[in-house]
């Protein structure tokens, strides 16, 4: 688990070119890496609230790096981690644990 803030940059659904939507920041807990074609979650709050996206296509960047790219059906997000992971994360293609 670590703590990661995920920054929509761009929607699949729009339309319109040159049309953008407010950029929409979810800061929370990421529990796993994201994996390719499973929703990623996001827990924001210790109440239970979460953000959970479309099943993702690819992701883009190193795992041991301060961040990366999560496309997903719908959107891409740029995820910026926050210290260190607070349990292993572990790398589905490769099954090793990052950071």
């Amino acid at each position: 688990m670590v703590c990661v803030t995920a920054r929509k940059i761009r929607e699949h659904s729009r339309s319109l070119p040159g049309a953008t939507a407010a950029t929409r920041v979810y800061t929370g807990f990421l529990i796993s890496y994201p994996v390719v074609g499973r929703g990623m979650v996001i827990f924001r709050d210790p109440h239970g609230h979460r953000m959970i996206t479309t099943p993702v296509r690819r992701v883009l960047g190193e795992p041991d790096g301060t961040s990366l790219y999560v496309e997903t059906e719908n959107s891409v997000y740029r995820l910026t981690f926050h210290g260190s992971p607070l349990l292993p994360m572990v790398n589905p293609q490769t099954g090793e644990a990052t950071g």
